[in-house]
């Protein structure tokens, strides 16, 4: 059984300067970013990147504060903190069921496994890397290097451990990402034959999830993501960003580090439009997008009117939940 929307899928670029998006651990007293190998024009290049894992933890965190901001209580301290320990009930002990676990804001849209008592969920957030745009000149432009940083330790005095030295890698890129967001299954339990039971009316409860982890997106692409963030927050920029929102399921957009991922994108939503007999909502900011057969398409310039124009999209469907 298809459980109606909204479905979300997302692709769009951020450029972003000076950061450390994905820490890839230390030798020594030289902290590494993470690199990847990617192939674009018949060669292979090396580059920074956000890794999915990591976009998907600093949603979990922006999507929690949302949560709290727009009045949701129920999560537990774990998530209250950031922290992404999942499988826990609202108490903090390990969840007796799927139902018991989904209680909570982020089991509910992170997911969580609890490998001693088989219990498990999939996460309804879903990212890919983060990946330079795969042009020749933008992946030659991708820039990875170290900073010279040091360490005060006020009880080493007169010693050589008083000023510890130590180098931290950054980069520098305009970089492409996507993102699949199945808000439509929020707490409905997907593996156990359980009743979620809440202190508080589930549909609204529902909505309120959704809202918050639509806020939680819209906050990370906007430069929210990156580890090492209390030395350096990312110096960013969102350039262009397309949303898709549909009451069924519909295919991940083509991720955004390719040159073409609007145009292919669009062309995609429309065959399926056309395919399942039914108009497929679209919002593009900053990005050129026609007109297409089977998409309603807006197209705004204004950041705040593209939050706006998503979030009206994404009520609707909520609202109209079967």
């Amino acid at each position: 059984m298809i459980v109606a929307g909204p479905y979300i899928r997302v692709a769009g670029r951020l450029r972003v300067n000076v950061a450390v998006l994905t820490g890839a651990g230390t030798m020594g007293n030289y902290n590494m970013h993470t690199v990847v190998r990617v192939v674009a024009d018949g060669k292979v290049y090396e580059v920074p990147v956000l890794t999915g894992n990591a976009f998907k933890h600093w949603h979990a965190v922006y999507a929690a504060e949302q949560y709290q901001a727009l009045g949701g209580t129920l999560l537990n301290e774990f998530c209250k903190k950031g922290v992404g320990l999942r499988g826990k009930n609202l108490e903090g002990k390990d969840a007796e069921d799927e139902c018991r676990a989904i209680e909570d804001f982020c089991n509910d849209i992170h997911g969580f496994l609890l490998p001693d008592s088989q219990i498990k969920r999939d996460s309804l957030a879903r990212f890919a890397f983060a990946v330079p745009v795969l042009t020749h000149a933008e992946l030659e432009n991708a820039q990875k290097f170290a900073v010279t940083h040091n360490r005060v330790d006020p009880f080493q005095k007169g010693k050589e451990t008083e000023m510890m030295v130590f180098k931290q890698e950054y980069s520098s890129a305009r970089y492409g990402f996507s993102a699949v967001l199945d808000l439509g299954l929020s707490l409905r339990p997907l593996y156990k034959n359980c009743t979620v039971k809440i202190p508080v009316d589930i549909e609204r409860e529902r909505k309120l999830r959704i809202k918050a982890s639509v806020l939680g997106l819209l906050v990370a692409v906007r430069g929210g993501v990156g580890s090492h963030t209390a030395r350096a927050l990312p110096i960013a920029d969102l350039e262009e960003m397309v949303v898709a929102v549909d009451d069924v399921p519909i295919p991940a957009l083509v991720h955004g580090a390719y040159p073409d991922y609007v145009e292919k994108s669009l062309d995609m939503l429309s065959a399926f439009a056309k395919a399942l007999n039914r108009s497929i909502r679209v919002v593009c900011y900053n990005a050129e997008c026609g007109k297409k057969p089977g998409l309603d398409v807006q197209s705004v310039r204004s950041f705040s009117e593209f939050v706006e124009g998503v979030l009206k999209i994404v009520d609707e469907f909520a609202s109209s939940r079967k």
